[in-house]
């Protein structure tokens, strides 16, 4: 059997999994297939309609511009990208307080300066973090840099405020509560000199769609979802077993598989699935990294009651409740989204957002707007026509949002990860996805880009082999 001819089994057909087995195809192998547990392609990319536009229940935007990011330079090549692109504008949003009243301008400015500083120094991995967490280093920091300011106590209470504020930005970024996430690792991951968010009008799924229709012959087979992999052979073969729909055991045997679930699904299910059991050392790094919950509330109102210009309203809490039941005190803000003008758009984290989930959307709808009318005293706020919210934590196929260096994690947990089972020399599982790719981990462009690095990994294997 010529090499082309391998047998490949790619499981998921989220970004990575359609980039390794489209990479693949183009390349000229010919017997790919990708095996998705759900109905759907896109993993944790889900663009669905809602009132009379578009949302995006998953990845919300492309980060970055430049050559180096493959979701952006795919978006190029396909056409999907539509100017203006760039969707904050943090000069346009309004910072209120719980007393309903708005923080002015240059207190903002003078407090985001602050925030932009400490970040920097996460960023740049300086020395006297080393041992903190993310929440105590930024509590730390923030308390020297009011203390060593000449500014009233009003103002200084103002400022305070944005320490809780940070605290809920950056951790929507991370992905979870910030007592879990390792300071003195902040700034592995990957940064472009231009980091704009490219936002794709027509949908982020459409850029997944325009993988998969060039992968013909039915290729990716839906509501399968894999329950073995099977990895030790005399015949240097993979066999995969998955369960269809209907509860028929469906096997596949391969010369390689490409494993691209979330490593929230590798955390529950990897000691089910692999015969035999993963090294230690993967199992290590897969519990050691940390898999972040982050939530999104969509609300729609016949007539917005904000200016068309408003880009959002920031949220300056007095207070922060460690109660899971307080999960409201987790929103960060109220953003507008230019792919449905009539909606606003609350982002949620970590337990807050795994709580959330769990409540009706006439509750979650009612709370937004009990804090929307709080904090907006001075304008009259109807409720939601509709409601929607995102639920990757209790979606069996994921389990969370993305990786994040936990506390008890090192740089050397992704490459641990992502490193491929071996048989006789032979990288018979490998490994991909966001959680796998050591400077873009969290990005879809991290998925892309890792999808089509274990592709490459068989096709140079290919080209050794003639």
């Amino acid at each position: 059997m010529s090499s082309k001819d391998a047998r490949i089994v790619v499981v998921g057909a989220g970004a990575a999994g359609l980039s390794a087995a489209h990479h693949l195809v183009q390349n000229g192998f010919s017997n790919v297939i990708v095996l998705e547990a759900t109905n759907r392609i896109g993993g944790r990319i889900h663009t669905v309609e809602f009132g009379d536009g578009i949302i995006e229940l998953g990845a919300n935007w492309i980060h970055g511009t430049g050559k180096e990011n493959s979701m952006y330079t795919l978006a190029k090549e396909k056409g999907l990208i539509m100017e203006p692109y760039v969707f904050l504008d943090s000069e346009k949003e309004m910072t209120l307080t719980e007393r309903g009243t708005e923080i002015d301008k240059i207190t903002v400015k003078k407090a985001w300066k602050i925030i932009e500083k400490i970040e920097d120094e996460l960023e740049d991995g300086i020395s006297y973090k080393k041992d903190l967490n993310c929440q105590d280093y930024i509590e730390k920091r923030f308390t020297e840099e009011i203390d060593k300011r000449k500014m009233n106590e009003e103002k200084k209470t103002q400022i305070q405020m944005f320490c809780k504020l940070m605290i809920g930005y950056l951790g929507l970024y991370v992905g979870d509560d910030l007592k879990l996430a390792s300071a003195k690792c902040y700034e592995m991951g990957g940064e472009y000199d231009d980091d704009d968010d490219v936002i794709l009008s027509h949908g982020y799924s459409l850029l997944l769609k325009a993988l998969q229709d060039d992968l013909t012959d039915s290729r990716v087979k839906f509501k399968r979802n894999v329950v073995s992999i099977q990895w030790k052979s005399e015949q240097s073969t993979v066999k995969v077993i998955c369960e269809s729909q209907d509860k028929t055991i469906e096997e596949y045997i391969a010369d390689h598989v490409i494993v691209t679930c979330s490593l929230g699904h590798l955390k529950q299910n990897h000691d089910n699935i692999f015969h035999p059991s993963l090294p230690d050392k993967k199992i290590k790094a897969i519990e050691r990294m940390g898999f972040g919950s982050v939530g999104k509330i969509f609300l729609y109102y016949e007539i917005p009651f904000w200016r068309k210009e408003d880009s959002g309203i920031v949220l300056a809490w007095d207070s922060s409740d460690d109660d899971s039941t307080s999960w409201y005190k987790s929103i960060f803000k109220f953003s507008t989204i230019p792919t449905c003008e009539n909606v606003l758009l609350a982002w949620i984290h970590g337990k807050a957002s795994k709580h959330m989930e769990t409540l009706s959307i006439n509750e979650v709808a009612r709370t937004c707007t009990e804090i929307l009318r709080k904090f907006w005293k001075n304008k009259e706020i109807p409720e939601p026509t509709l409601t929607e919210t995102s639920s990757w934590s209790r979606d069996p196929s994921f389990l969370g949002a993305y990786s994040y260096f936990a506390v008890d994690s090192h740089k050397s947990c992704i490459s641990d990860i992502a490193e491929p089972l071996f048989v006789a020399d032979k990288p018979i599982v490998c490994f991909a996805g966001e959680a796998t790719d050591s400077k873009w981990f969290s990005y879809t462009h991290g998925a892309r880009s890792s999808g089509i690095r274990e592709a490459n990994r068989i096709l140079n294997l290919s080209s050794s082999s003639k």
